[in-house]
């Protein structure tokens, strides 16, 4: 008996799977790129923010930041003397001509706590003939100065400064002073200098 072969016949309702193509509708905007030019304004404001920023942290350093303990002598004359209103004023690293022999003059940083510590005859005095003041050293020696306003700085000089320098050998960008204010007895405006020499410059 003879074997039937199977044929496969396919079914002609079943539909074949059609291909989709997608048009693009030309009515839908394609997203644009946005170019961001940077405006020249804006880096100025950040600078001039920068350093304003800098300007009010060195305030707030200066007048926060706790100084060194007060030499011993320095201290005992401050005592001696009946000092009184006790205030932290500034430290800065002495510059070149701070010390230098031909100017006889300490430059007192702007930040420095004092301007606002004056009378208004103080005020009027420093900007003119120099207010008198006394100044002691970390060895508690007591020197004769004037506190002078000069347009926009403020100075202590005189040949008391130049002895003071030259009693405690004062250096450029290696000595840091350490400026303290206070009223004598007879309420006369006084500074102590503390003087430190820093390790590296």
């Amino acid at each position: 008996m003879a074997r039937l072969s199977r044929v496969f016949i396919p079914d002609l309702n079943i539909k074949e799977e059609e291909e989709t193509v997608v048009i693009p509708d030309l009515n839908v905007k394609v997203e644009e790129e946005t170019v961001v030019i940077p405006d020249p304004n804006v880096k100025v404001e950040e600078e001039t923010k920068r350093k304003k920023e800098e300007i009010v942290q060195n305030k707030v350093i200066n007048k926060t930041q706790s100084p060194s303990p007060r030499p011993i002598r320095m201290t005992q004359t401050i005592t001696d003397m009946k000092g009184w209103n006790l205030c932290f004023a500034t430290r800065k690293i002495l510059e070149q001509s701070d010390i230098a022999a031909n100017q006889c003059r300490f430059l007192i940083p702007k930040r420095a706590v004092l301007w606002e510590l004056l009378s208004e005859a103080e005020k009027t005095e420093a900007k003119g003939k120099g207010l008198e003041v006394v100044v002691v050293d970390p060895r508690g020696r007591v020197y004769e100065m004037k506190l002078r306003k000069w347009a926009r700085v403020t100075v202590l000089n005189s040949a008391g400064w130049r002895k003071f320098v030259e009693d405690n050998g004062l250096k450029a960008k290696l000595d840091c002073a350490q400026v303290w204010t206070f009223r004598s007895a007879s309420a006369k405006l006084c500074f102590a200098f503390d003087v430190k020499r820093q390790l590296s410059v």
